[in-house]
């Protein structure tokens, strides 16, 4: 099943996989996609509940370690969720949960940069290290989460340093930005 987007997966599919009968099955979901729905929201619970100690504007590296130990933890259930059938919105709200960190920090950094310079910067940063994150996964989980926590880290804060610059420097002609 893992295999097969959830639009194809049958009532029936489940139900042999799970060795129980389609009543139990309806009495709990309407369909597979409610089923799947509930699945993630568990475990977006489970790395809320990882990281919610973490204390607001620490480092993003510290997020990102908790975050990846979970996906590695539960890595058969992350390669579907992460792999070519599963939710793409779903590890966007995963690799959001950084997102408060990594703007307190940014303002701190450029207090003189607008929130759509931060808005920008955000969406750019986090579609690449969503794409890592899938690779990551993909590729069996080999590296430790501190490892790879680090490196999207570190390409994260030296781009948005070099961009922050930018507005430090030129504070009265800040750069144009597109739309």
């Amino acid at each position: 099943l893992m295999g097969k987007p959830v639009e194809r997966i049958t009532v029936k599919e489940i139900c042999e996989s799970a060795d129980l009968n389609r009543g139990t099955f309806y009495a709990y979901y309407g369909s597979p996609a409610e089923l799947l729905k509930e699945i993630e929201d568990e475990f977006y619970v489970d790395i809320l509940m990882s990281v919610v100690s973490i204390k607001t504007g620490e480092d993003v590296a510290t997020i990102f370690t908790e975050t990846l130990t979970v996906l590695k933890e539960k890595r058969e259930f992350s390669e579907a969720l992460f792999g070519k059938h599963g939710d793409p919105e779903f590890l966007q709200q995963l690799i959001d949960v950084a997102k408060e960190t990594c703007l307190i920090n940014w303002r701190i950094r450029a207090p003189e940069a607008d929130e759509k310079v931060f808005s920008m910067m955000y969406d750019y940063a986090a579609h690449g290290c969503k794409r890592v994150i899938q690779q990551w996964i993909q590729d069996g989980a080999k590296d430790e989460p501190a490892t790879v926590a680090r490196f999207l880290t570190d390409m994260c804060n030296n781009g948005v340093i070099a961009m922050l610059a930018r507005y430090k420097t030129a504070a009265e002609t800040k750069p144009e930005l597109p739309g």
